[in-house]
């Protein structure tokens, strides 16, 4: 069977990447140690280290964004149907616009994906491991792919369809990163300069990490944030940057990606303290409660003598409970 136009047939369409050092003149000349600069440093260390603290505030930045867009655009239609109901409407009406309002976010969603950007389809994470695995999946990083997936997510989950917003952030998480090791590039689009035409800003922090080996690690540690952002758990991020993405592992490697973690779990715990009065332990965009929301929770449940009245006809109830949950793993 013949593919159909754009689709891909046997990975004919597919590049890999240079992890490894390519052995040539022009690449050895590219790679030479840069020029030493202020106490006879080239600052490429603490340009690593600086873009590494970026990527995990744009990761947190970009999933608190996320998140207020969510909420403003499902508020928008909860709004809507409050309004239906306080002027006497009939149930009819308010289900006809809560499914014309549901369906005309998915078909916006869809168009844009199908129409604009195809490589920001579903969750991009067996993406995200074909690309740390050596393969050149094209578009996957691409600014406007990442600024498609940002639109499509938000009115993707504020439909109401059985989809998260954890998943998108993790490859949201990683074309921030890319987009550090981009700097040059990355410029001229922001300012609409060709890339034809000479340079404007020069300087060799736009060349440092130009190249596969120095971007994975950075896609690494940017997927990893992702993940960290989602659940508030930087721990978690660096083993899902360990055990999902990440094909080559070192003890930089580690620490970059704690890093990233670390500043985008605080970062979003410090961004969405005003909304919590101040309580940055409601760290991620997922959350079961805090301490104390808990302690309060029990206190409402248990008794003065700290039991709780269980019945007898609970009791097959968890019996079901735990032997299903235990076949289903």
């Amino acid at each position: 069977q013949r593919p159909r136009d754009g689709a891909r047939s046997g990975g004919e369409d597919l590049d890999s990447l240079d992890f490894d050092t390519v052995n040539n003149p022009y690449m050895v000349d590219c790679g030479r140690r840069p020029p030493r600069g202020v106490l006879g440093y080239s600052g490429k260390t603490f340009a690593r280290w600086l873009l590494t603290v970026l990527t995990g505030v744009g990761v947190a930045l970009a999933a608190r964004c996320l998140s207020l867009m969510i909420d403003e655009v499902a508020r928008l239609r909860n709004n809507v149907l409050q309004s239906l109901f306080d002027a006497g409407g009939s149930d009819r009406r308010a289900l006809a616009f809560f499914v014309a309002y549901n369906l005309s976010l998915v078909l916006i969603a869809a168009s844009l994906t199908i129409y604009l950007e195809p490589s920001a389809a579903a969750g991009g994470i067996p993406e995200l491991q074909a690309y740390l695995n050596g393969t050149h999946v094209k578009n996957f990083l691409r600014l406007r792919t990442i600024f498609i997936k940002i639109v499509g997510t938000v009115l993707t989950v504020s439909s109401g369809l059985a989809c998260g917003q954890e998943g998108p952030l993790i490859h949201i998480g990683a074309g921030i990163a890319s987009g550090m090791t981009r700097g040059e590039k990355l410029y001229r689009k922001l300012l609409c300069i060709p890339l034809d035409e000479p340079r404007r800003l020069k300087h060799p922090v736009l060349d440092f990490f130009r190249n596969d080996r120095d971007r994975r690690e950075f896609i690494c540690a940017g997927a990893g944030a992702g993940m960290a952002a989602a659940f508030g758990a930087p721990v978690g991020g660096v083993l899902f940057a360990l055990e999902e993405a990440a094909s080559h592992w070192s003890p930089q490697l580690i620490w970059r990606c704690f890093t990233a973690t670390l500043i985008a779990t605080f970062t979003l715990a410090f961004v969405k303290a005003g909304e919590n009065s101040g309580d940055i332990s409601l760290a991620g965009l997922l959350s079961f409660g805090t301490v104390r929301s808990v302690g309060d929770m029990r206190r409402e449940v248990l008794n003065d003598d700290g039991t709780i009245n269980v019945s007898a006809v609970d009791a097959p109830v968890f019996w079901w409970e735990l032997v299903f949950f235990g076949l289903v793993g």
